[in-house]
């Protein structure tokens, strides 16, 4: 089946820059929603001259089971294809930012001379989560650790005199949060991925039509009963002749790519 006129016309507009990749990626979007291609008529007669009467996978006849013309590659959507195209810039990007956001975190004068008070701890295992008993007039350690839900360990000390330690209290640990956070979101600014990927607009909405001509044409089909293209559809496998048995999707498009 040939890419429809109204892509190619889409495709050509962009490709002499009359619309913006923007436009040209709504206008194709707006046009998947009111016709789908398997509902035209020219895939229903492409498709009814190419399914063969038996299984390539399992050798199912047609006469026993319904056959029906499987897709082995589908269109990529727009953002993975973005994210395909800009992968090594992004990947230089992020260590750029993560280097950024360290050296703000070091050099930040407010974190550096943040005041910091001294809090009660258990001079057993250096925790914070003590507390006061007047009835006692000592102190319970609380801390403890767990496992898959289960304490496995717990301090349980008790103490007259708590050990001083330098640790900043809930309220102190929310404003650095909030100062830490500020200087990210300053780094995530500067270094903007999104910008990045966007760089990459008309490119992107070039592969996604190219995709779409590619499935359009058939050329990655193939017969299949509808046992096997469930377990392609649904559990995502698909037989492999070298290793006698089903693998994963993604392990076969990277052979066969």
């Amino acid at each position: 089946m040939k890419l429809p006129t109204h892509i190619v016309d889409i495709r050509e507009n962009l490709h002499t820059d009359k619309i913006t990749w923007r436009e040209a990626l709504q206008a194709l979007q707006e046009a998947t929603k009111k016709t789908k291609p398997w509902h035209r008529k020219e895939w229903k007669l492409e498709r009814d001259s190419l399914i063969a009467n038996s299984c390539t996978q399992c050798g199912a006849h047609g006469d026993t089971q319904p056959m029906v013309l499987q897709h082995l590659r589908h269109p990529r959507t727009i953002d993975v294809i973005f994210n395909q195209l800009a992968s090594p810039e992004l990947e230089k990007n992020a260590v750029e930012r993560d280097a950024y956001i360290k050296e703000l975190l070091e050099n930040s004068d407010e974190l550096n001379h943040f005041p910091i008070g001294e809090r009660e701890g258990c001079p057993k295992c250096e925790s914070t989560n003590v507390r006061f008993r007047k009835t006692r007039n000592e102190w319970d350690c609380l801390s403890k650790k767990s496992r898959g839900g289960r304490v496995v360990w717990r301090c349980g000390n008790s103490f007259e005199t708590p050990l001083m330690l330098r640790e900043p209290t809930p309220e102190q640990k929310r404003q650095i949060s909030a100062i830490s956070g500020a200087l990210k979101k300053q780094a995530y600014e500067k270094y903007n991925t999104l910008a990045i990927r966007e760089s990459y607009g008309k490119e992107a909405v070039l592969e996604s039509i190219k995709d779409t001509e590619r499935y359009l044409s058939f050329k990655d089909t193939t017969t299949y009963c509808k046992k096997c293209a469930y377990l392609m559809d649904v559990k995502g496998l698909i037989y492999c002749p070298e290793k006698q048995g089903y693998i994963s999707i993604y392990e076969w498009r990277a052979k066969n790519s």
